[in-house]
């Protein structure tokens, strides 16, 4: 009888562990906090949807390269985006050209997306710039 209940607890044991759900890691990027020479930008919820909300973000990181050289920023941009995936990866690759008006002077500023995340709890998209 002793067997028999160790057994039992043991596969119950096992069926519980089974079923547990994995806890996941906070996969948030650690460049959102530290970029290290490059430049973050965010954009939350778009009511066009995610792609215009990326976009947003893209701007933003463009703004955020010419404010860093002491502009203030009217951007206009011309993007180009490559996505690719499968069913398990994905990934994207753009570019990104801007004209910042300052003072009737056009000021180019560009910069490719080496990154992004979307925190889809916050619905804030994320793209990590690095200037050309």
């Amino acid at each position: 009888m002793k067997k028999l209940k160790t057994i039992f607890y043991l596969c119950l044991l096992l069926l519980i562990s089974a079923c547990a759900k994995e806890v996941k890691k906070n996969d948030r990027p650690e460049w959102i906090d530290k970029p290290q020479g490059y430049f973050v930008g965010k954009c939350a919820t778009d009511v066009k949807g995610l792609i215009a909300q990326e976009q947003c973000a893209y701007r933003k990181g463009l703004a955020y390269i010419a404010m860093s050289k002491g502009v203030s920023v009217d951007v206009s941009s011309k993007m180009t985006m490559k996505q690719t995936s499968t069913e398990k990866t994905g990934s994207s690759y753009g570019q990104v050209q801007a004209v910042v008006k300052m003072d009737e002077k056009n000021i180019k500023v560009s910069g490719s997306i080496i990154d992004k995340w979307h925190d889809k709890t916050a619905d804030i998209m994320y793209v990590l710039i690095k200037e050309n």
